[in-house]
């Protein structure tokens, strides 16, 4: 999955009609969404803004990582190294050194 294939969060018009709010499972971390978190991280985001891309916040993903542990946290510190150097290295590309 790449980040250009990520699905946008719910809309609200699953909601029960005028209640204007997300159904409850969209506030829920599903295998689908952690994998894209992962994606975004090892992309370059940062935590807080692959969690709003998935329509969730920075809080919970931490909570996630403390709840799965084990391998989803060993992926999320590699998601979030190979994010580093993808960032390094487009900063050297664009001329703007390391930093």
């Amino acid at each position: 999955m790449t980040h250009e294939s990520i699905p946008p969060p719910a809309a609200a018009s699953r909601a029960a009609p005028g209640s204007g709010r997300r159904p409850n499972a969209d506030y829920r971390w599903t295998p689908r969404k952690a994998m894209a978190f992962l994606d975004l991280l090892a992309a370059g985001e940062s935590v807080a803004a692959a969690a709003r891309r998935l329509g969730m916040s920075r809080q919970s993903a931490y909570r996630l990582r403390e709840r799965a542990g084990g391998y989803f946290a060993q992926g999320w510190d590699l998601a979030r190294r190979a994010g580093h150097v993808r960032r390094a290295v487009e900063r050297e590309r664009s001329g703007g050194g390391a930093r």
